[in-house]
Parts: C-alpha cells; structure tokens; sequence
C-alpha cells in the first residue's frame, strides 16, 4: 500500500460551518490517528449553517490542505471554468467548476506522491474522483451521504429516484455506476435507494455508519423538575416546525401545567416566533440563533431530551448528523420522522427511545406524553453507542475498504 496515503476530497470539511463538514471532519480525524498520511482538498463555503468552527488541530496533523475558493457568480471566468469543466468530465451544471480546479490540485499531488486510493465526499468531488480514476487508475472510494444527483433526492427535497435528469447531467448516473471501486453510504436504506439506479457491483457496496466517540462530558444537571428538550439545527427548509407546534399546543390543552420547554437552537422561519405568541406557548417553545458546532455539543449537555425532526419524505434514507451528536452526549433522542426510514428502524431497535410520525401531530403528541411520564418517573429511555457506530467498527471498516480497492 502507497505510503497508506489518501487523496481527500472533500468540498465541505475545512472550514467546519455545515453539517457535513462536521462528519467529514471527525472521519478524518479517526483516519489520521490511525496513521494514514492525508492530503485534503476542500473548499471555502460561500454560506454557512452553523458560525465557524476552527480546527487548526486537525489541519497542523495533514499532510497538505488545499481550500479551494470559487465563486458562482456569472463571469467570463466561472463560464470559461464550467467548459473546461464539461470537456474534461462530459457533464456540466452549476458549481462543476470546483471539481475541474480539484482534478487539477489533486493531478499535481498524484505526480509528487503515491496514494492508496482516492475518497471523495460530497458533491461535486464525485466527478473529480471519476477523472482521477480513468486517468491515474488511482482506486477510487466514492461516499454518499445523500442521494446524488440532487434532483433524485426524494420528495419534497427533489423529485425522486426515477426523476429524469438534464440532458447536460445524464452522464453522471454512468459514472457513478461503472467507475468506483467501493461505494460507502451511512445506512442500508439510502443504499438501496441509490442502488435502483446506480445498479453497481453488489460487491463494491458498503454501509459504515457515521462515527461516534462518547464526548466524556457530564450532563449539567439542573435538577429543576422542568423537562428541558432542545433541537439543534434548521428548520426552514423542507424540515419545518409546525407540525411539532401544532402536537404541543394539543398536548398543552390536554395536559395543563405540565413543566416543560422545547428550545430550537438554529434557523427557523420568520413567521415561527409569531405563530408560538399567538397560539399562547410562549411559556414553552423558545427559539434561539444557530451557535458554532462546538458550542451546541457544550450546549447540548444542558438538557435531557434532544429532538430530531425530518422532511415529510415517503421513505426516511437519511442518518441525520444529529444522531451522532446526540449518542455521543449520552442524551435522550426523541425522533420526529417519517414512519418507514432509518430514525423508526433505530427506535425499533432500541437506540432511539421516543419516536412519532413527522406527519401527524397526534403521533407526536401521544409520544410526548409517554416522553413526559417517564421524565416525572426519573425512567427516561437511552441506551449505549451501538458497536458499528464506534471508531474501532467505523476504522476497522475502513480498513477493509482501502486494503480490498489498494490490492
């Protein structure tokens, strides 16, 4: 194996502000402490959903860091960078254009040293990885935290797996299909998503969930008698709070006086504030400004419930990074979700303890009262990381991964 050197591409990563990032750092971080020389190229987010979170650790124990800076805006620049782009990959679409300058980063590093493969993350580094690939024969480890293309996204994120795609985009399904040497998703529900339309090896297919490493933080206990429950995270796109707010009020009618808050830490909709006065549940919904990842897991540890609410999909295919979080503060999780996915296969296995149907507040009411009665019972529901999420499983995985494409 090449020095076990990686090529690292990954466009959210380096600078930390969304949530991808946060799951592409940590993956790093496990890959480098067990010995892996990585060069990393990233890219320098022009939005952020969280306030910056340095890692200047992490960067110092890389080999190189190489944060690529574009801009999307309509230039002779960005138009003569998205055709390059085009020739050399066969497919073109908006931001493309930081895949063809990553292919060139990575092209100079390939020439300086040798790699045990090449592992992208996120759009567009797939097509970066697919260049490499049919240029260097460099092995190529392809991940797919979403569904890819983003218009097969199931709805109401996109328009699902068998949506049609632009005649300037066709192209990729092929070369996601023929060229990875291994495909890596987080769960076996978004594999086979993805599989009825990739239709890759079943033998290149691997499910490594997302890694969780115990925080070692002790939960601030205020021992107030008010059960205190937080969401960390926006809530103004597809996922929306008002299905959650609707539950509340009908539990609050129901069940007066009851001594409770849920707090939304991060974005909301305008309108969210509004609605909570006018409804009365000011005394329990409070909304709050997004803070950087680090200070939402300090924050985290102030509560006893942490809730993760999905978009009304058909099928939850997602592990939300949240998840993560939450069993690694050893916090209760109660899940709002669609009631086929991967957040109701993880309740029926005993690792998230309360769970409702995103779609039908009576669900999440009645969960909120089995919630409640087991906070006033001190008998509130957690369990332990499960074995595959643990850094040895998720390492060990990798292992295999990079040994089977290096050979």
């Amino acid at each position: 194996m090449a020095e076990n050197r990686i090529l690292f591409l990954a466009p959210a990563s380096i600078p930390v502000n969304v949530a991808e990032a946060i799951v592409n750092v940590k993956l790093l971080k496990l890959l480098v402490s067990k010995g892996y020389k990585i060069d990393l190229i990233s890219k320098k987010a022009k939005w952020e959903h969280y306030p910056l979170t340095q890692e200047e650790e992490l960067q110092h124990s890389l080999e190189s860091v190489t944060v690529i800076e574009l801009d999307n805006k309509i230039s002779f620049k960005t138009a003569w960078l998205h055709l390059r782009a085009w020739i050399r990959f066969g497919v073109v679409f908006k931001g493309v254009h930081w895949a063809f300058v990553a292919s060139k980063v990575a092209s100079g590093l390939i020439k300086k040293n040798r790699y045990s493969c090449v592992i992208t993350k996120n759009y567009p580094s797939e097509l970066a990885g697919y260049w490499l690939k049919r240029k260097y024969a460099l092995p190529w480890v392809a991940t797919w935290n979403d569904p890819y293309p983003h218009e097969r996204f199931p709805e109401p994120y996109g328009k699902g797996p068998d949506c049609v795609l632009p005649l300037f985009k066709r192209p990729i399904i092929k070369l996601m299909s023929l060229y990875p040497d291994a495909h890596i998703f987080p769960s076996a529900r978004l594999r086979d998503y993805m599989q009825g339309y990739l239709k890759a090896k079943a033998e290149t297919l691997y499910v490594v969930p997302h890694i969780v490493e115990s925080s070692g933080q002790p939960r601030v206990n205020t021992d107030d008698g008010v059960l205190k429950i937080c969401y960390m995270g926006n809530l103004d796109g597809p996922r929306q709070p008002w299905t959650m707010i609707e539950a509340i009020k009908c539990f609050v009618e129901d069940n007066k006086h009851v001594p409770f808050k849920v707090d939304f830490i991060g974005t909301a909709p305008q309108t969210a504030e509004s609605v909570v006065s006018r409804e009365g549940l000011s005394e329990y919904i409070r909304f709050f400004r997004p803070v950087s990842y680090n200070e939402s897991l300090k924050l985290l540890l102030q509560y006893d419930v942490t809730l993760i609410i999905e978009a009304p999909c058909q099928e939850g295919i997602f592990l939300p990074s949240k998840v993560s979080d939450a069993m690694a503060a050893g916090i209760v999780m109660f899940a709002v979700s669609p009631s086929a996915g991967v957040l109701n296969d993880l309740f029926k296995n005993g690792i998230i303890g309360y769970f409702a149907d995103v779609t039908n507040p009576e669900s999440i009411k009645s969960e909120l009262e089995r919630l409640v009665g087991d906070f006033s019972k001190g008998a509130l529901y957690n369990t332990a990381i499960p074995v595959d999420y643990t850094p040895k499983a998720v390492g060990d995985m990798y292992d295999m991964i990079i040994s089977n494409v290096s050979v």
